[in-house]
């Protein structure tokens, strides 16, 4: 039997294909996607549960990503509003940190002049009285709390709305759909996939690698093979712990002595709260 044949196939079904997919899709093409295993069983669903617009970017002057980021959250607020929503942050200032309070304070208020109009607050400093009634806040060495505003979001709910979507635009979703190889035609790929217990092939103009760590992976699927890139992995610690008494309100951005930055939020209506970072493995 001749391979079907589609527009555009995406391999990876976290939240980059999944928004890849609905863009491609309400664009008019023909769109499948392939999942290995269930849809956002790896980072998509193990975030820290931000939208955020990336305030520590300000630091090495990477503004265009900031304000990319900052446009794709104001995006996801007006589209969204049921699974992204607007969440305060706070920032304690203590003795130790490297970063100096007047530092961080104009850092915040770039953060707002790059979010312009669809920032969902003003940047600010919480008065005595407003630090005094932040019981889980420990006071030893704190010299003052600054604020901002950015966004929480339920991550793998957020990759099932958009897949939904691409679906309804006529994407041919599917999980535990795996890619096994990946055929150079002339004006295309002859991609190979493994459902159900059985093989089959697709046609695809175009293909798109949205496998996350496992891209590499993917690659190397190709025929004939793609050169090597250098591949820069992040990983994300994250702990989701039972919300304590006085409930956590509020979400912290605190930054430790050694210059890393951690973020403590409530989720799920305040049920629990997640403590993360984001490092790079060396």
């Amino acid at each position: 039997m001749p391979a079907a044949s589609v527009d555009l196939l995406v391999i990876g079904g976290g939240i980059n294909g999944a928004a890849v997919a609905r863009d491609a899709a309400g664009r008019g093409l023909s769109v499948m996607l392939a999942e290995r295993d269930d849809y956002a069983s790896g980072t998509s669903s193990g975030s820290t549960k931000l939208i955020h617009g990336g305030l520590r970017y300000l630091e090495t002057f990477e503004f265009g990503l900031v304000r990319e980021s900052l446009a794709e959250r104001a995006r996801l607020l007006r589209n969204a509003p049921h699974l992204v929503r607007p969440l305060r942050f706070l920032l304690p200032i203590t003795e130790a940190q490297k970063r100096p309070a007047w530092q961080v304070w104009l850092g915040l208020k770039l953060y707002d002049l790059l979010a312009g109009a669809s920032a969902p607050g003003p940047s600010g400093r919480l008065s005595e009285d407003e630090i005094a009634g932040l019981a889980e806040l420990r006071s030893q060495d704190l010299k003052s709390v600054l604020s901002y505003w950015d966004c929480e979001t339920d991550d793998a709910r957020l990759v099932i709305a958009q897949l939904l979507d691409a679906r309804a635009l006529g994407a041919d979703i599917a999980n535990g759909r795996e890619v096994t190889a990946i055929q150079a035609l002339e004006n295309g790929y002859r991609v190979t996939l493994r459902e159900n217990g059985t093989s089959r092939e697709v046609d695809a103009r175009f293909v798109v690698n949205a496998a996350g760590p496992w891209v590499a992976a993917v690659n190397a699927l190709t025929d004939p093979q793609l050169p090597a890139r250098p591949l820069r992995l992040v990983r994300g610690s994250h702990l989701v712990l039972a919300m304590p008494t006085p409930v956590q309100r509020d979400a912290y951005t605190l930054q430790n002595p050694d210059g890393r930055v951690t973020f403590s939020s409530p989720w799920l209506d305040q049920r629990f709260l997640v403590v993360g970072t984001t490092e790079e493995v060396q």
